[in-house]
């Protein structure tokens, strides 16, 4: 078998795979997906393979919003969670659709994936304490903005700069060269 083939089968099946875990672990799950979504670049550096070629990006940004999609499946019991994950959810598809019809890397910053950071909060919240909820339309607010900047930043620089945060990490924090 062609060695990009392979590896192009093995990041299928991790990144269509785990987001089932969701619905058993809604914390652990959540990060595995992140996990799933950093192991395609691992696997084609460590193995050299270039499987996706010209399609990477098209590829990665279905595969996240499929992973998405499932941690937004996942009903919370929280109304004030519930519609503000909506709402993320619904924020970051759009700038996906939107940069995929026009190649603007800007738009990432204006939708940014602050989703994914409330989600795991909320789940992490609920994984300590099951009776976990959102207090206050204040306190979902300051919620947002802690989980957000973080995300912000990281867009910024995957997006907006066009720096690749994987080879960053590999190169300056792995020193792995």
């Amino acid at each position: 078998m062609d060695k990009d083939l392979a590896v192009l089968l093995v990041i299928v099946a991790i990144r269509a795979g785990v987001p089932f875990l969701v619905f058993r672990w809604q914390f652990a799950g959540g990060l595995l997906c992140i996990l799933a979504d950093a192991s395609d670049s691992i696997l084609q550096d460590a193995l050299g393979a270039e499987p996706l070629k010209g399609h990477y990006h098209l590829v990665d940004k279905s595969f996240d919003t499929y992973y998405l999609s499932f941690e937004a499946i996942v009903a919370y019991l929280d109304p004030l969670a519930r519609w503000a994950g909506i709402a993320l959810f619904g924020l970051r598809a759009a700038g996906v659709v939107f940069y995929e019809l026009t190649e603007i890397r800007a738009t990432f910053l204006v939708t940014p994936n602050v989703f994914e950071n409330f989600y795991l909060f909320v789940a992490g919240m609920r994984s300590i304490d099951p009776a976990f909820r959102i207090p206050s339309w204040r306190w979902l607010a300051g919620i947002v903005v802690f989980v957000g900047a973080p995300k912000v930043l990281q867009e910024y620089v995957m997006h907006y700069r066009e720096a690749a945060t994987w080879h960053f990490v590999k190169e300056n924090i792995l020193l792995w060269r």
